[in-house]
């Protein structure tokens, strides 16, 4: 009792502690958890408040934007009436009741105020010089300055109360005054409006936002003394941490803020939350405390019948385990072989069967070789007492075993028969080590140089045809490193690509440029392979030597003979028919075209005659260089003999027209680079050549006709005068020269302004104009309307698509600057397309800043559409200028989705707010399901992604019934009008019953 009691009693203390702990981590758990619950609630309340502070930011914008657009009219009036507005207060009064937020409308002629509305309470602003007020006289010189609206405040006003001053320049042209900057017109004076706060909010919806509990303030940084002033609040109390967002007002921002009355918290459901996690852990340590009690019972009844287990096992495990250690066959035989007892390892255990040998004589089982080398130990071991060094072969199933044996006498008291104990030790692998050796001595001394280094790669031995290859003794040669025979010509990157290959493979083959002791260098046939030991570890190197300089001469020597012109070096008739069979096959599996150029000399002739054949071989050799300097190294120049040349062109696209294109601009600058003044010795002679070109795609197209081809077309170029070139097909020339007066065509139209926009008018679901798609229109003089697909792929493979893509997004912007002055069209957004060879233009985002700023239209309504091809290549770049331009306003949408390369994982990424679905996919919906359910799955995207879709290539009131249903938001096609110029646009759109808020976008496709 006295040793047990005390036990128990840890053995409680230690199931207390243990259920602490399980309490302690289980209340950190729920902590922890708790903890997560409150900063998810935290930001789902934060991103709910933002949402509510976005709205109410961009409706305070709106209504400021609406009350200042007042002014506009204001100024139309001034210009109608050339100065002098007599009915002012008439005009007025009405604006007022159709500007609400608006208090007051007023004219300074000169920059003082004459005339204010209403004029009651406002008697002292009369006379008031804006340009000279300390306080205002700031931002009415800079509207002067820039001639555009400007907005003073807020500040006290003169009239009383806390408000804002907009104020907008006149300029006429025939009245006194200040000077403009701009132009020749002069200043008249200003048309200004004041909004008086916080009044001007009432239909902001504010107060939607204290009847949730949310506080919130308007506020603004005073420019001059960086302090805060607040324009508008709902209480006193400051915010706690509050959402903040910007809402932008002529030359100033302000920021709107708002936060909960109460505090982000939530005592009551935190504490509730804290009572339920301290009960849960509780629980769980009190079942964990009942749980280790029963375990510890267990527990003991399993260790008494454990420990009895060991004991009866002890010495028997002791035995077995002495007896499975020794590798060896341990056999008890008597001395006539009988075989009484047998121990074998587990290693030989599937192999041998231990019923087959007890009891039966081991010369009756053993080949007869074997069984007399046991019979002859025996007998040692009878007469001497032991036997050892015997061997002898056994037949196994995977291949012949050595065993060496040992045999001890086992004497028996009494006169009983001895008995002996034979061990069998396998010794195969060493027999094996033995034999490699012999091998490998005898492959040591053979005719091919080797060397063994180290794993330091330093030479432990070599053989004497290593010594005969480098010049280098066995003395000389040891401690050293191979790198003694490096020649200099391979890098070091070629040593380090033969060590890595010999690390990852075990070996490296190749051939190698050497230097031998007396310093000249000669090609060697290396082989490098690395000895590791059984735990994988490199111990050795074994290299071989090879010296091949007199087969590299012979094969230079062969190869130049059989494919090389003697006196140009060029390629030969022999090799090029084998480079043009290799380019017709591969071409073939690729669908890629190549052109063969067939060059003759002009008039060569008369340079022999005259100067000499000598010379005339100078010129070949001139001439040879000069076509090599024209091609890539993947082209062929090769001479078939004489004065002619061959010129072979591979892989020039899967375009017949381009290949054309690039296999002429190659021609030409061989031309040019043949015409070029040369010197022989002391003679300068100038020459020309014609040339002829056909093209080529595949095994379908004959090696000798395709030469015929090129001859033929040649002997055109000579016909048509020389020093030019032709194809051999007539349509192809007449290809390439349409070409290429397309493409002056572009030139002459951009620079003498042929290009024009037309608009399509889109529609939304309730049927409302809501905008347009601006298409890009070439009346050519001579041509007529050419279409777009004619010359906007010519202009993006020539590079001038950058100019005329800047100026569809100059003349749109300068578009919406006009829109934006109207009171119809104010609202609506312009969407730009842009060409992918344009959005990669490193300067790309600069320029359309610089566009906007040039033409003063504003950032937040223009909308760029992009293609599917920009997420090809350079996606971050892409990213990068569209974040750039966002944060100016600019917006983006992605025109012909699903068309081309559509990736979700950049897709998310991407600032757009917009998808297109392609005109392609609506026009079959109807009849073909996939196309069908292409188009519900891009409308499902783009809204799960919270993106607007509009669909383009609308021509039936059945399509626009499906994209309704499918939730489609907008639409575009012949259905609602085909495009129009500017003017015939804007008259549709005031005769429209459905006229509305429109966007526009602009097409170049």
């Amino acid at each position: 009792m006295s040793t047990r009691s005390p036990r128990r009693i840890l053995r409680a203390v230690h199931i207390r502690l243990i259920g602490c702990a399980v309490f302690v981590a289980t209340a950190v758990a729920a902590a922890l958890l708790i903890w997560n619950m409150e900063q998810r609630r935290e930001q789902g309340e934060r991103a709910r408040i933002d949402r509510m502070v976005s709205d109410r930011a961009y409706a305070i914008q709106a209504t400021m934007e609406r009350a200042l657009s007042s002014t506009y009219a204001l100024s139309a009036m001034v210009h109608q009436a050339g100065g002098e507005f007599s009915n002012f207060e008439g005009v007025a009064s009405e604006m007022l009741r159709s500007y609400p937020g608006v208090s007051i409308l007023g004219l300074s002629p000169g920059g003082i105020i004459r005339q204010v509305v209403p004029l009651a309470g406002n008697e002292r602003s009369i006379g008031f010089n804006q340009l000279k007020d300390p306080v205002q006289g700031k931002e009415a010189r800079l509207a002067m300055q820039t001639g555009k609206l400007t907005l003073a405040g807020p500040l006290n006003l003169v009239q009383g109360g806390l408000g804002v001053v907009g104020r907008l320049p006149v300029y006429l042209s025939d009245v006194p005054g200040v000077t403009s900057p701009e132009n020749d017109r002069q200043f008249w004076g200003f048309v200004y409006v004041v909004i008086k706060f916080p009044g001007a909010l009432a239909g902001s919806g504010l107060e939607q936002l204290t009847d949730q509990g949310i506080a919130y303030q308007l506020w603004r940084t005073v420019p001059d003394t960086q302090q805060r002033q607040t324009i508008a609040t709902s209480g006193s109390a400051p915010l706690i941490s509050p959402v903040n967002r910007d809402v932008l007002v002529p030359n100033g921002r302000w920021t709107f803020s708002a936060a909960p009355v109460r505090g982000w918290g939530d005592p009551a459901g935190l504490g509730l939350k804290i009572a339920l996690g301290l009960l849960f852990s509780a629980l769980l340590a009190w079942a964990a405390q009942l749980l280790l009690q029963l375990k510890r019972q267990e527990h003991d009844l399993e260790a008494q019948v454990a420990e009895r287990t060991r004991e009866i096992f002890a010495t028997q495990n002791k035995l077995e385990a002495t007896l499975d250690a020794i590798p060896d066959l341990l056999f008890e035989l008597g001395l006539d072989s009988t075989v009484y007892d047998c121990r074998l390892p587990p290693s030989m255990q599937a192999d041998i069967q231990l019923k087959e040998l007890l009891g039966n004589k081991a010369t009756d089982i053993l080949p007869a070789t074997a069984a007399n080398v046991v019979t002859a130990a025996l007998e040692e071991a009878r007469q001497t007492g032991h036997s050892e060094g015997a061997q002898f072969e056994l037949p196994f199933a995977q291949k012949q075993q050595w065993f060496e044996i040992s045999v001890a006498r086992k004497d028996i008291p009494g006169d009983a028969e001895p008995r002996f104990i034979m061990l069998a030790r396998n010794i195969t692998q060493r027999m094996e080590a033995e034999l490699d050796l012999r091998i490998a001595a005898t492959a040591f001394n053979a005719q091919d140089g080797m060397a063994i280094t180290n794993a330091q790669r330093l030479i432990l031995r070599c053989n004497p045809a290593f010594t005969q290859i480098t010049g280098y003794s066995q003395a000389e040669a040891v401690g050293q490193s191979l790198n003694m025979l490096n020649s200099g010509r391979h890098a070091r990157t070629f040593y380090q690509a033969m060590w890595d290959s010999v690390e990852a493979t075990g070996t490296w083959r190749g051939e190698v440029w050497n230097r031998r002791k007396n310093g000249e260098i000669y090609p060697d046939a290396r082989t490098t392979t690395a000895v590791r030991n059984a735990h994988g570890e490199v111990t050795h190197y074994v290299n071989t030597f090879n010296d091949i300089t007199q087969r590299k001469a012979a094969e230079e020597e062969i190869n130049q003979l059989a494919f090389y012109d003697p006196l140009t070096h060029l390629p030969n008739r022999r090799l090029l028919l084998d480079r043009l069979r290799h380019a017709l096959t591969q071409h073939g599996r690729n669908g890629h075209f190549g052109a063969l150029q067939f060059i003759d000399l002009d008039n060569f002739k008369a340079l022999n005659d005259t100067l000499g054949h000598d010379m005339g071989d100078l010129l070949l050799q001139q001439v040879a260089a000069r076509l090599t300097e024209c091609v890539r190294a993947a082209d062929t120049v090769a001479r078939l003999g004489g004065d002619e040349f061959v010129v072979l062109l591979a892989q020039l696209g899967s375009s017949r027209e381009a290949a054309a294109a690039h296999a002429e601009a190659v021609g030409e600058k061989v031309r040019d680079a043949i015409t070029r003044p040369y010197n022989l010795a002391a003679h300068q002679h100038e020459l020309s050549a014609s040339i002829g070109i056909t093209l080529y795609q595949g095994p379908q197209d004959s090696i000798d006709d395709l030469l015929k081809q090129a001859d033929l077309a040649m002997y055109q170029a000579k016909s048509a005068g020389r020093n030019t070139l032709r194809f051999y097909d007539p349509q192809m020339q007449a290809v390439v020269n349409a070409r290429v007066a397309l493409e002056g065509d572009i030139r002459r139209g951009l620079a003498q302004q042929q290009f024009q926009l037309y608009y399509q008018v889109q529609v939304d679901g309730r049927g409302h104009t809501v905008g347009a798609e601006a298409l890009l229109r070439w009346p050519h003089p001579q041509r007529g309307m050419v279409p777009p697909n004619e010359f906007i792929h010519l202009a993006e493979d020539t590079g001038l698509i950058i100019p005329l893509g800047h100026w569809v997004l100059q003349t749109a912007c300068t578009q919406l600057r006009l829109w934006s002055l109207q009171t119809h069209t104010r609202h609506l957004t312009l969407a730009v397309n842009v060409s992918a060879r344009q959005f990669r233009q490193p300067e790309f985002a600069e320029s359309v800043l610089q566009v906007l700023q040039d033409t003063g239209a504003p950032a937040h309504l223009l909308k760029l559409e992009l293609t599917e091809s920009l997420l090809v290549n350079d996606v971050e770049d892409t990213i990068a200028k569209m974040h750039a331009l966002k944060m100016h306003g600019v917006g983006f949408s992605l025109d012909d989705f699903g068309t081309g390369y559509s990736s979700l994982s950049y897709l998310k990424r991407l600032p757009l707010e917009q998808l297109k679905i392609d005109q392609s996919f609506v026009q079959d919906l109807l009849s073909d399901p996939n196309d069908a359910a292409i188009a519900r799955t891009v409308i499902a995207l783009g809204h799960s992604l919270g993106l607007a879709v509009i669909a383009e290539g609308v021509e039936t009131a059945l399509h626009q019934e499906f994209l309704a249903l499918a939730g489609c938001d907008a639409y575009q096609g012949y259905l609602f009008g085909r495009p129009m110029p500017v003017q015939a646009f804007e008259d549709g759109l005031l005769s429209s019953p459905r006229a509305g808020t429109m966007g526009a976008a602009t097409s170049l496709f």
